[in-house]
């Protein structure tokens, strides 16, 4: 049985809580939590609906037979990302099987929780990624996260930059421009930006919360870059738009440089990440450049989560056939000519 989590599992999550896997997403690296607390903030009252938890307990399953899942909102989206699952399939109880079922159960329950597309950052270990795509999650690209200890001091070195500005709102149209230009098409689809049930690139929305800005960058009066930078109580997330993939990498280095002098200019927390997707060319060597070090491999899924749809569909009503006309045919035996049956002829049932 799996049903959302009650005061009465609180046990089992702490016991659990010691052998889960969280799943790196920017979330958890800017806002970290524990699983108790994550756990208990979804029965507490008049609480945002941000996170859930969903228990699994089942008796004389042999293996499978505990687990959670736990998933957090994307604000103002219709999507959500997998922070925890439990135990881990590495745990001395851990089984495949046990995540399957959560993961289905989870599919099964987004629809009536108003999510289109589930997120998973998923460790690249080939029986973690293939668990999910069992379950119709599908990569869409891998990513390095990269990490920066000490962004001040890497500042102070960077030269300012005139051609790179805070967004406005005349940005908007510019902007999209350079993310359905530079962002694969298979990765806007997964993004939510491209479909049937398409909506603004996730940046678009992230820019109007309080704690991120997005600066631009020119290049001969055109918008060829920009960046976002999410601040958080553990961190600071930085996004890059730009064409990576042009031998000259001036763009990138701009882009990287004054991130880390707004940073350093806000005091915002570090570390500073970013993650460098396999379309990014050259922006591995210039995080290198800039004191960056990778730390984390992992594969990006995305489940599309598939809803019914009630449609009124106008039928046409089948006419009724009435029945044809029988016509009377004559009988005859073989070597003789037919013969007229008159109506008023009476057969003797009496004679042979």
């Amino acid at each position: 049985m799996i049903r959302p989590f009650q005061l009465g599992d609180l046990y089992l999550i702490q016991r659990l809580s010691h052998q889960a896997i969280c799943f790196p997403c920017a979330q958890s690296f800017l806002q970290p939590h524990a699983m108790v607390p994550v756990a208990l903030s979804s029965i507490l009252p008049r609480h945002p609906p941000g996170t859930a938890t969903y228990v699994l307990r089942q008796k004389g399953h042999g293996l499978v037979h505990e687990g959670a899942l736990q998933l957090i909102r994307r604000a103002g989206r219709p999507e959500a990302d997998i922070l925890r699952l439990a135990p881990s399939i590495a745990a001395s109880s851990g089984h495949p099987a046990i995540w399957t079922k959560l993961l289905l159960h989870l599919a099964h329950e987004a629809p009536s929780l108003a999510i289109d597309r589930l997120y998973a950052d998923v460790p690249e270990q080939p029986l973690l990624v293939n668990t999910f795509v069992s379950v119709g999650f599908q990569p869409y690209c891998r990513q390095t996260v990269w990490r920066h200890f000490a962004p001040s001091v890497t500042a102070a070195q960077v030269r300012p930059i005139d051609t790179v500005r805070p967004r406005a709102a005349v940005d908007d149209w510019a902007l999209l421009r350079l993310y359905t230009r530079t962002v694969p098409a298979h990765v806007q689809a997964a993004e939510g930006a491209i479909g049937e049930s398409a909506t603004q690139p996730p940046f678009m929305e992230n820019n109007h919360t309080e704690n991120s800005v997005t600066y631009i960058a020119f290049d001969a009066e055109s918008v060829a870059g920009a960046f976002q930078l999410t601040e958080g109580r553990s961190g600071t997330w930085l996004y890059l738009w730009a064409d990576t993939l042009q031998p000259d990498s001036t763009m990138l280095h701009v882009l990287v440089g004054q991130a880390l002098r707004v940073v350093a200019n806000r005091r915002w927390p570090a570390p500073l990440y970013v993650a460098s997707s396999d379309f990014h060319g050259a922006l591995e060597t210039v995080l290198n450049e800039f004191g960056f070090a990778p730390f984390s491999d992992r594969v990006r899924m995305v489940k599309h989560v598939v809803k019914w749809v009630r449609e009124s569909i106008a039928t046409a009503i089948a006419g009724v056939e009435t029945p044809s006309e029988v016509v009377p045919t004559s009988f005859a035996s073989h070597g003789a000519a037919p013969k007229s049956v008159s109506s008023s002829a009476t057969i003797d049932s009496g004679k042979a």
